[in-house]
Parts: structure tokens; sequence; C-alpha cells
């Protein structure tokens, strides 16, 4: 009697068991089921460094996650790493052709993902163990990480900016320069009105007719002295002037070489007003 209610007290407890164990697995079926079975296909891509990415990262495809990071070795005839990138299979037909892949940032902490960019829509899909070439950075953080050394220079221009703003800044520097500015522009404005009021003024008036009869005669002026009409236009004209001169000022014949030009310019007058 005792064997009989020890063996069913056994028998209860291991079918308690087994349904347990059932239970267990069906709950883990129904929460993670999908990922058991789902297949994945490895693609492998080279890179000269992963600036923080870790096995088991996330990989995207256009913002969608399909996969993760498998692991990555370097490579024994390049100094490249071999990313292998694990993808479902789902997704592969989308990463054809032409795809590429990068490094990229997310979050606030800075967590480093891959981001798959698809190629053309019905090319060829990469099959499994295929290479998707690299593409370079688009996001800040990573041309940051790529430039390395020209980077720098980026920030040793912001501090620059900095002290050339807190320069103008200092002992009101920067609102003293924008007044003198406005000051300049309403003098300028005021410049500018004035001479259309002048302007207008002497459209209005005879003043345009007399700077206009003044400009005519001086014109007129000019013309004969340039035709070598008159005194001034003869000794204007007259080739001989320089030697003259030269002989007034440095030869022994003063006197006789004043004479003669003078005796010249009258000549000339007296010929040009007959």
């Amino acid at each position: 009697m005792t064997s009989k209610a020890t063996a069913a007290h056994q028998m209860k407890v291991g079918i308690f068991i087994a349904i347990g164990f059932i239970f267990i697995l069906v709950s883990l079926f129904m929460v993670g089921g999908d990922h058991l079975i789902r297949r994945y296909a490895v693609l492998h891509a080279y890179f000269d460094h992963i600036q923080g990415l870790n096995e088991g990262s996330t990989v995207s495809l256009s913002g969608v996650r399909v996969g993760n990071i498998e692991k990555f070795i370097f490579l024994p005839d390049k100094n490249k790493l071999d990313v292998w990138i694990k993808v479902d299979t789902d997704f592969l037909p989308r990463v054809t052709e032409g795809s590429t892949v990068e490094i990229r940032t997310q979050g606030a902490l800075g967590d480093k993902f891959i981001f798959i960019t698809p190629g053309s829509v019905g090319g060829k899909a990469l099959a499994d163990g295929d290479v998707i070439p690299v593409a370079e950075a688009s996001d800040i953080m990573g041309v940051l990480g790529e430039r390395g050394g020209e980077a720098a220079k980026i920030f040793d221009v912001i501090n620059e900016v900095r002290q050339i703003t807190h320069s103008f800044n200092q002992d009101n520097r920067l609102n003293n320069i924008l007044q003198n500015f406005v000051e300049v522009s309403e003098n300028l404005k005021e410049s500018s009105r004035e001479a259309k009021s002048l302007v207008a003024q002497m459209k209005e008036d005879k003043t345009s007719s007399k700077v206009t009869a003044s400009v005519d005669r001086m014109e007129h002026i000019l013309s004969k002295i340039d035709r070598g009409q008159g005194t001034l236009g003869a000794l204007i004209n007259d080739s001989s002037l320089h030697d003259s001169l030269k002989a007034l000022l440095g030869g022994q014949d003063r006197k006789k070489s004043v004479k003669s030009l003078i005796r010249s310019a009258i000549d000339k007058s007296q010929d040009n007003g007959n």
C-alpha cells in the first residue's frame, strides 16, 4: 500500500514537472519563437576602424533592425577589419548590388550600429558570404571620427571665433560699432536726399542752363588753346618753347633767348589774330 502510494506520488510529480517544462517551452516559443525559427545570412564589410562597434550591435536596413554584428576579425593580408554582419534572410532581397554600409551613432550615449543603405529595387540580391562595400560616413560623429586631426582644426576655428566674439563684446564694442554703422547709414541717406533735392532744384530754375553755358564756354576756350590761337595757345603749342626755356635757364645768351621768345609769341599772336 505504501509502495503504491509512493509510486502514485512520484507519477504525479513527474507529470507536474513535464507539464511545467512543456509550459516553459510554449512560453519561450510564444515570446521569442520567431527568433528561434529565423534564418540569417552573413555579409562581410571591410572597415579601417570600427569606432567602438561591438559584437551584437544592431544592424539596420533603412532604419529597420534586420540583424546584428556576429563578430569581427583582422584580415591577414590587409590592414582592415572584417565585420561579420548577420542579416535576416527575409530582408536579404532588399540588400541588392549597390548597397553600402556605414557605421553610425545612435542615442545620447553614442551607441554604434551598422546602417545599410539598400541598392536599386529589383537588383540582384547579395548572398551569404558576399562582401558589401563601405560608404563614407555621413553623420557628424562618423565624419569627425574619420577625419581625426582635421576635425581638431574645426574646434580651433570655433575657439578663435569665440575669442573674436568675446573681444567684440568687451566694453560694449559691438554695440558701438553697430551704432556707428547706423549713423553712417543715416548720413548717407541724408546726403542722397540732399543731392536729389539739389538736382531737382537745378532742373526747376535757371541754374542748370548757367552750368551748361559755363561748360560750353570752357570747352570753347580750351579748343582755341589746343589749336594754338591766342598768346597762351601759341606758348603751349610752340615746339621751340622747350629749347628756349632751356637756353634761358642755363645758357649764356639769356637776354637774347628771352627777346626771341617774346618776339616769337607776339608774332604768332598777331598771325592768329589776322
